[in-house]
């Protein structure tokens, strides 16, 4: 076939028997791309259905590197296929080039008369005939070529050429696919380690301020400022404990709640206790996983009920102080979370939202951003119940 007549394929092509034939095989063979995830194994299921449909000996996929124009050859099989792996082709050599700068496809079956022909990238293998596709994305922009080399029975034909170029649009949507999937997945991976980084300097920063606190706590001798230094310490850690918990999982992941409240009831007591009085702590929580947002609010919840029962639950005359905080789950799947002490008691006028406090206004916050109901109950001490649903 001359040059003119290889380089003036027709647009239509009548689908007779031999092209539903090769269609029929083509859509067996198709599934095994559509499967892949993975650029990888798109480019190397694609390259086996080129063999398979064009019944051939050697195949390639060639893809475009946008900054040279070069086309590389990413996935090739036949007997030199280790050998051609990874080789470039200039911008515009060769049968691929032309396809390219042409965006027409193209096939000879006497590649030796072939002007366009530049000759095999390896010495062990010779090329006889060849047909070759460009590969479109959705935006009609071609990303690379499609070759099928040595035909095993007979010649190419025009009618070859819808089947390949069939195969060439499925194979690029997939390759155009498998690329966008590894761009949001890398593009999530930066973001998670972002977060997870500012995570780890913010816990930092809390740290050091109430490290600093601490350190001007014993130069204090008014007991009303060292109380509010304690108090925004306390609230401080609250915080900071999320953060523990959010740089040691993974981003998005639920705070085990039992655990939060474990540490940080714990890091609250040291900085409220005092010497002359050891206040137990008693926890009974259930396994309840909660969102970081919401966790940060029962944590800031509890520093403020934990704050009130040092200040006004234990006088002098209560021998074994104590706080018991629960944690439940209802059937109703809601959240029950429990603050009591065995003190002295509230007054029957007392509302901890109405209290005029800077922890009464917070708690006040809390319970509104958590959509729940407080309770205030005394029975040998007071109760604070808190519900809301999970």
């Amino acid at each position: 076939m001359s040059l003119q007549e290889e380089n003036n394929i027709a647009d239509t092509i009548t689908f007779d028997a031999e092209t539903s034939s090769s269609l029929e095989i083509l859509l067996k063979n198709i599934s095994s791309v559509n499967k892949a995830v993975k650029l990888r194994g798109v480019l190397k299921e694609s390259i086996e259905v080129v063999r398979n449909v064009m019944n051939v000996e050697a195949s390639s996929l060639m893809l475009l590197d946008k900054n040279t124009g070069e086309l590389i050859v990413s996935m090739p099989t036949g007997p030199v296929k280790r050998e051609v792996k990874g080789k470039r082709i200039e911008k515009g050599a060769g049968i691929g080039g032309w396809v390219i700068q042409h965006e027409k496809p193209f096939y000879s079956n006497d590649v030796s008369n072939s002007d366009l022909f530049a000759g095999d990238i390896s010495e062990n293998f010779t090329t006889r005939n060849i047909i070759c596709v460009p590969l479109r994305n959705s935006q009609k922009n071609i990303i690379g070529v499609l070759q099928a080399i040595n035909r095993k029975e007979g010649d190419f034909t025009d009618k070859d050429i819808s089947v390949f170029e069939a195969l060439a649009d499925h194979v690029a949507l997939a390759i155009e696919r498998c690329r966008e999937l590894q761009k949001m997945q890398d593009e999530l991976e930066q973001r998670d380690l972002i977060l997870t980084e500012t995570h780890h300097r913010l816990k930092n920063n809390l740290s050091t301020i109430t490290a600093l606190i601490e350190l001007e706590l014993s130069d204090i001798e008014d007991e009303a400022a060292r109380e509010v230094l304690q108090k925004t310490m306390a609230r401080i850690k609250s915080m900071t404990e999320v953060h523990d918990f959010l740089y040691n999982n993974k981003p998005g992941d639920e705070i085990k709640l039992k655990l939060y409240l474990e540490g940080l009831s714990n890091k609250i007591a040291n900085i409220l206790s005092k010497k002359e009085q050891q206040v137990h702590i008693i926890i009974r929580a259930a396994d309840v996983r909660l969102d970081t947002d919401r966790a940060m609010s029962c944590g800031l919840l509890l520093n403020e009920l934990m704050v009130n029962c040092y200040k006004h639950a234990f006088g002098d005359n209560i021998e074994d102080p104590e706080i018991v905080i629960a944690l439940s789950e209802t059937e109703d799947e809601e959240i029950e979370f429990t603050v009591s002490d065995n003190g002295t008691g509230i007054g029957d006028d007392f509302s901890i939202t109405e209290s005029g406090s800077t922890g009464g206004w917070l708690i006040n916050v809390l319970i509104r951003r958590l959509e729940a109901d407080i309770q205030v109950q005394e029975d040998d001490g007071t109760t604070f119940v808190i519900r809301f649903q999970k």
